[in-house]
């Protein structure tokens, strides 16, 4: 049973055509407000709509609205109205989860059997990675063994499944799939490329209503990092940093507009790449990789190039996320295995504007003109960052070591989780009592 220890109302706007229109024209409708329905938000950017944080919160932490037990995963919440989705391990299977949103209170749970497919790395969590996605009536999600399932989200009944690996040669890379599916028009589209030198579609299409094949694009690795779409020359373009592939297709036919190639340090790119309209993306990787901005135009034959305009070495965000304000993105270095700091990178030039220290690996979310902090050790901060400097006003620990899923922001109610713990709190007004 959860555990209460205040209550507050969550604002939710129902407005799924609005959201549904988003999907459709690549986000270039305006998003609902009071829903966080995919990866990275309304906008796939770990940025929202949300008003009214509190300025800092009381020495204990901002107040608890709910905390209940979970069991482990990575998948991160996704917020649909007064239901809120998420995945977990149970044994040899997988759980997809739902919940009400203002009360902890478990509406259903859906098990399906996930046995370890080897090989696997076993220092890591096999518990699913990957974030659930609601359009419409469904919810899409996929396990760490590559099974993928389109449940009702109100009961949780499965309405049709797919074994990735079985099916099209889809890898795990040994530490459990990790990116998150994403809907375009009538189709929900993943990666579902093989293992390095096999074959096999690097993403896949699938019909939301029957789980048909729509297309399969052309072979790429597979690999962790969750694809976005943007809109660029008039056209939709769907992109995905798969190894050394930083990859632009036509979402409508999986067919290759755009690709240009990193080098082998730049394999283990786990960041959602970052779209910065008209025609700019920021890819960031860890184990050595850095930080790389691409500009997305068309040569004189009218076909779409790619380049580079800088790379910077030592900005390198592993599986954590990044924010964007205005010409300066936010995250955190994570190096190669070595202490971790929050910096500042000036996107016109590539150049860093200060680093902090205090924080573990973390992730990053941009509401209000405020950042919100979640380290891997738990610690929760609320802070301002401008191009001059971050300033932190409250910092308070409220999840146990390996907290590495990013936060979910709606209103001013925030989602977190860990392998233990799944919580709501208030960052509204009252936080400042």
């Amino acid at each position: 049973m959860p555990r209460r220890s205040s209550s507050t109302r969550l604002c939710v706007l129902r407005q799924l055509t609005l959201v549904s229109l988003a999907f459709m024209t690549g986000g270039s409708a305006a998003p609902a407000f009071a829903q966080w329905l995919q990866w990275g938000g309304p906008n796939r950017d770990f940025s929202c709509d949300s008003a009214g944080l509190a300025d800092k919160w009381p020495e204990g932490g901002p107040p608890t609205i709910w905390s209940s037990e979970i069991g482990p995963g990575h998948s991160s919440v996704v917020v649909d109205a007064d239901t809120l989705y998420t995945m977990c391990r149970r044994d040899e299977k997988d759980a997809v989860l739902a919940y009400n949103a203002k009360t902890g209170e478990l509406v259903w749970e859906k098990q399906y059997d996930a046995p370890i497919r080897e090989p696997v790395l076993r220092g890591f969590p096999l518990s699913p990675h990957s974030t659930p996605l609601v359009v419409g009536e469904r919810i899409f999600t996929v396990g760490g063994m590559t099974e993928f399932h389109c449940l009702n989200k109100k009961t949780g009944e499965i309405l049709w499944w797919h074994d990735l690996m079985r099916e099209l040669g889809t890898s795990h890379v040994r530490r459990g799939y990790g990116a998150s599916p994403i809907a375009y028009r009538d189709m929900v589209i993943l990666n579902t490329g093989p293992n390095r030198g096999q074959d096999g579609p690097g993403l896949t299409a699938f019909k939301q209503d029957t789980g048909e094949v729509v297309w399969k694009s052309e072979t790429f690795g597979g690999g962790y990092t969750s694809p976005i779409l943007a809109e660029f020359n008039g056209e939709d373009h769907l992109i995905v940093a798969l190894g050394a592939d930083r990859i632009g297709l036509d979402p409508s036919t999986g067919k290759t507009r755009w690709r240009t190639q990193v080098d082998f340090q730049s394999y283990g790119i786990m960041a959602t790449p970052l779209w910065i309209a008209p025609g700019k993306l920021l890819c960031t990787a860890g184990y050595g990789g850095g930080a790389r901005l691409f500009k997305i135009g068309l040569n004189d034959e009218g076909e779409y190039a790619v380049e580079e305009l800088w790379h910077y070495l030592k900005m390198q965000v592993t599986h954590g996320t990044v924010a964007r304000i205005g010409d300066v993105v936010y995250g955190c270095h994570e190096g190669s295995f070595g202490p971790a700091f929050l910096m500042a990178l000036d996107l016109k030039t590539g150049k860093p504007l200060w680093r902090k220290r205090g924080f573990a690996k973390a992730n990053v979310l941009h509401a209000d003109g405020r950042l919100i902090i979640l380290d891997e050790e738990g610690t929760l901060a609320l802070a301002t960052a401008t191009p001059e400097g971050l300033e932190v006003h409250s910092k308070v620990k409220v999840l146990e070591r390996l907290s590495w899923t990013a936060p979910t922001l709606v209103g001013t109610t925030l989602y977190l989780r860990d392998h233990h713990t799944i919580m709501a709190l208030d960052l509204g007004p009252t936080a400042n009592q």
